[in-house]
């Protein structure tokens, strides 16, 4: 599975629970049928979305899968109304800092002791409006199709 990959401190029926709970907002992106990546976003409020997580398999990892995804969810809160975007991304891994930071996120501040082992926060905000890419058409890997899981409604659902 790709979180027990990509992070080391994972709980599958957390996800299993966020999917039920919020599947407009549990992005995933395949290829030949295989899940390699996604993202889980949920709205936390009126005008703020979250970005919970976001998971590539490593083989996968610089080719464009994960810019496809955060912009797919990014188009969905722009188009829900949606604000800002929030996420927090661990202290030490400034290679997904310099990521979001290329798709328009700012350091906003940290969170002590965020993760369970202790480990700081940093928290990262977006506002919306400003180069989202409202079309869809963000760097695409031409061997990964995305599919979202939508309900009727087109914004991620409050948990």
């Amino acid at each position: 599975m790709i979180e027990e990959e990509v992070f080391s401190d994972h709980n599958p029926l957390v996800y299993m629970r966020l999917y039920e709970l919020n599947p407009d907002g549990f992005l995933v992106a395949e290829k030949d049928g295989t899940i390699v990546g996604f993202v889980v976003g949920i709205l936390v409020s009126e005008n703020t979305g979250r970005v919970l997580s976001l998971a590539i398999a490593n083989e996968y990892r610089r080719s464009g899968v994960a810019t496809q995804l955060v912009n797919k969810i990014l188009k969905i809160f722009a188009e829900g109304g949606v604000e800002s975007v929030r996420l927090e991304v661990r202290k030490s891994n400034t290679g997904a800092q310099h990521f979001y930071q290329g798709l328009g996120f700012m350091v906003n501040g940290s969170a002590p002791q965020y993760y369970s082992d202790g480990e700081d926060a940093t928290i990262m905000v977006k506002v919306l409006g400003k180069g989202v890419d409202t079309d869809g058409s963000g760097r695409i890997y031409s061997d990964a199709a995305i599919s979202c899981r939508k309900r009727t409604q087109h914004r991620p659902a409050k948990l």
